[in-house]
Formats: C-alpha cells, sequence, structure tokens
C-alpha cells in the first residue's frame, strides 16, 4: 500500500474514532479510495468510534433485477458485502428477470410482494406513476437532509417531468444506440472518426468498408429488432411520437420518411445484414471477428468484448439527421415495493446501492454510465474498457430521453416493428411511417 493511500486510510479512522465522521462516511471513505470490501471490513473492524454505535439495521432484501451484465448478480453481491460492513444483520437475494418478460415479471412481483427492490428502466417508469404498487418517495427525495445528496444524481428534471410521484433513485443513464467503430477499417476507407459528421460520408464510409461474403459495413436492426435506432432517428428528424404539448401526433413529416428511407437503403443495398442474421448476444462476437465493420448496439456489449481486440475500435454517435444530432438514452432506477414491511429499510438500501461509489462500481463493471455526478472520482473507469470513458462526452453533447406519456413502451415496441416491415421490403418507408402514426393515434387515444 503506497504512503498516500496509508495516509488518507489513517486519516479517516482518526476522523470516525474522534466522532467527526460517521460508519456510513468511514466506509464510504474507504470504499472511495479503491479499496475491496474485505480490506474495508477489516479495517472498519479495526477501528471502534469514541461515541455508542447507531443501531444497526437488520432484515431480509429481495432485488429483482435485470440482466445487464453476465456478471450482475456478482455486481451486486459485491455492493451488499460493502453494505454488511455496516450493517452485518441485513441479508440479501437477487433475482433477475429476463428483458422479454419484464414487465410481465416485475408486475406479477410487485403485486404479490414476492421482492422489495426492483431495477426499472425509464421506458416503464411513466406507466408506473399509477396505481403500479411502488413505495412513492417523493417525501425522502425531497427530504432538505437529502438535499446534498439529491444535486448529485443526473437527469432529475426528465425523472421530475414524469410526476406527479417520485418512485426511484436512478443508477444509470444508458445510450441505446451507440457505433462500436473498427478503426482500422475506417482507414482503410480512407476516411477517420470525422465520417461521422454527415449522413453523406457516414454512407460512404460504411459502404467502403463492405465486403461481399466478408464483412458488412454497418449492423443495424440487432438489439431487441433495432431498439432506439429509428427512434433515434426520428427525433433527428425533427420528429417525434407526439408534439410537446402530448396532443397530436408528430411522426409523419417529410424528413421522417427521408431517414427512414436512409436507413432502409442500406438493407437494399447489402451494407447492412438483413434481419436475423445477427442476434443480439451473438453481434459482439461478429463484431470482433471482423465480420461487421461497426456494430449499432447498446452499450453492454463492452461488457463482452474480448479485453485484447485485434484492431483499433473507438464508440461514436449516430451522424446528425435533416434538423439536429440526437443522442437517444434512458436512466435506469431502483424502486421499492410498497407492500414491503421496512421502508426505513429500503430507502437505506436503494441509497447505498446509489451512492457514488456503488454507482461507479456497479456502471463500471456492467458497461453503462453511472447517473452521479460524483462516480467519477469514486472509482468509474477502473473496469469499464477505455472507450466507454473516452465517448461519455460525446453522448452527453446531445442526449434525450423519452417522451413523457405512459404509452410510450407500448407505441416503440409496436413502431419497431412496422419499421423491420420496411427494412425487409413489406412496405414502403411512407408506409412505415405513416402506420407508426396510426399506432400512436390508436395506442395514446387521439
Amino acid at each position: 500500500m503506497n504512503q498516500r493511500i496509508h495516509r488518507q486510510i489513517s486519516a479517516l479512522s482518526e476522523a470516525h474514532h474522534e466522532a467527526r465522521l460517521s460508519r456510513r462516511g468511514f466506509v464510504m471513505g474507504l470504499l472511495q479510495l479503491g479499496l475491496s470490501t474485505a480490506a474495508v471490513a477489516s479495517i472498519a473492524a479495526g477501528v471502534r468510534p469514541a461515541y455508542a454505535a447507531a443501531k444497526s439495521l437488520k432484515g431480509h432484501v429481495r432485488f429483482l433485477v435485470g440482466p445487464w451484465s453476465e456478471g450482475e448478480v456478482a455486481h451486486h453481491k459485491h455492493i451488499a458485502e460493502a453494505f454488511n460492513v455496516l450493517h452485518p444483520d441485513v441479508t440479501f437475494d437477487f433475482r433477475l428477470y429476463q428483458w422479454g418478460t419484464a414487465t410481465q415479471e416485475i408486475g406479477a412481483s410487485v403485486a404479490g410482494g414476492g421482492h422489495d427492490i426492483y431495477m426499472t428502466t425509464e421506458s416503464s417508469y411513466p406507466d408506473y406513476q399509477a396505481g403500479s404498487g411502488f413505495a412513492d418517495l417523493t417525501a425522502r427525495i425531497n427530504d432538505p437532509a437529502f438535499a446534498a445528496e439529491k444535486a448529485k444524481y443526473l437527469y432529475w428534471e426528465r425523472t421530475e417531468g414524469y410526476g406527479p410521484k417520485l418512485l426511484g433513485l436512478p443508477i444509470s443513464w444508458h445510450v441505446e444506440d451507440a457505433l462500436f467503430v473498427n478503426m482500422d477499417k475506417v482507414k482503410e476507407a480512407g476516411h477517420d472518426a470525422s465520417f461521422i459528421d454527415s449522413w453523406d460520408g457516414f454512407v460512404d464510409c460504411i459502404a467502403k468498408m463492405t465486403k461481399e461474403g466478408e464483412t458488412y459495413g454497418l449492423g443495424i436492426g440487432i438489439q431487441l429488432g433495432g431498439y432506439g435506432e429509428w427512434y433515434q432517428r426520428l427525433r433527428s428528424a425533427g420528429g417525434s411520437y407526439l408534439t410537446p404539448d402530448l396532443k397530436k401526433p408528430n411522426v409523419n413529416l417529410p424528413d421522417v420518411v427521408k431517414v427512414t428511407e436512409q436507413m432502409a437503403d442500406l438493407f437494399k443495398r447489402g451494407i447492412a445484414p438483413p434481419l436475423g442474421t445477427y442476434g443480439y448476444d451473438a453481434a459482439p462476437a461478429a463484431f470482433a471477428a471482423g465480420k461487421l465493420a461497426i456494430l449499432s448496439s447498446d452499450l453492454a456489449g463492452t461488457t463482452v468484448l474480448p479485453k485484447k481486440m485485434p484492431f483499433d475500435w473507438k464508440l461514436l454517435p449516430y451522424p446528425p439527421g435533416p434538423v439536429s444530432q440526437v443522442n437517444f438514452n434512458d436512466v435506469t432506477y431502483y424502486m421499492v415495493n410498497a407492500k414491503s414491511p421496512d421502508q426505513d429499510l429500503m430507502w437505506e438500501v436503494i441509497t447505498f446501492w446509489t451512492n457514488g461509489a456503488n454507482d461507479a462500481y456497479w456502471a463500471d463493471n456492467s458497461g453503462t454510465y453511472p447517473a452521479r455526478t460524483d462516480a467519477a472520482q469514486s472509482g468509474y473507469g477502473t473496469n469499464a474498457v477505455p472507450q466507454l470513458a473516452e465517448a461519455l462526452p460525446l453522448f452527453e453533447k446531445h442526449a434525450v430521453g423519452l417522451e413523457n406519456f405512459p404509452q410510450w413502451a407500448t407505441v416503440e415496441g409496436l413502431a419497431e416493428a412496422e419499421i423491420q416491415n420496411c427494412y425487409t421490403g413489406k412496405s414502403t418507408p411512407a408506409e412505415a411511417v405513416a402506420n407508426v402514426e396510426k399506432i400512436v393515434i390508436h395506442e395514446v387515444g387521439l
């Protein structure tokens, strides 16, 4: 252990012993130094404060979380070990739901009191405002005593816009469709990273990288049928599912038809692989093997790529559209079952799970971006691939979230099916866009 770390540990230990630093603050300070949970537990056990310690929490906490990465349960157990340094009498259980059935699994569990804390995504959040069975955390989150912590969470304006209730604390924000780019192939095609600065430059580059029977220039439509890709282009064309006042559809615009034609043309020209060629789980390996010069997918792919890639690669945003450049992201939350008997314990758990150090650890190991402003100074970037942290400013610059109406997730799923029909030639771009508008009108009840 180097002298600087040793001095910092000594200072924290002294402050805790003299009652100038709470046990929670002491443990979190040790974790932020990068110490393992075992080392923190050992140090904490040897330092007794001069005052009587607060009563330790007791209970059992059941998590239901998404399979964000292959090590999801292990990541949660790691955070639980740190929590147990503070509260050894709290036990945990972690279960995974599947993305395709998440809504049904979460709904059934909440209704039956099957779990206490849930990982949910922003696409579902508006649906949970009315009678969802989740605890209303508004009073706790807006408590003046929590104000300093609340200020460290990102994208609160979006969360509060879904109101009136605040139902969760953010753990991450996630870019739904980034470009995983083989920069060696980009250079071979006579381009550099600026190829994404315009659609024409983008298409020229991916066309030149396409080698029949060997490499597709751009893999799209792979993540859950293209979740977020077309929506991102819709927004870049000045469109949205609804107008800002949520009273009219805003889909069937000439520029929206144009960007839809652009995407469909990539399939017609053989630049993009036919839908179904690569599944979500197999696509990162195809990118690593050079079969896809660019993979369009969410950031979780960074956790399954080989540590040493055979080429230089970057994460880059999509090119600008006819109206603007847009990077679509959504927020992930932890929410509490209103039926859980010890709401104070659940609050302690989710505030601990989403503090700077644990937010940094989870996002770093799960391949996404932390929802805390203090995550970077708390260890974020330690385990994640360097491309992830490098690209963060690019994705922040033009970030947009989903629209604020409860049927958004339903509309998105049905819209993607219509766009897939366009990609496979079952409908024209104009027909697909018109059909999406009909979906919006029907589902929202306009």
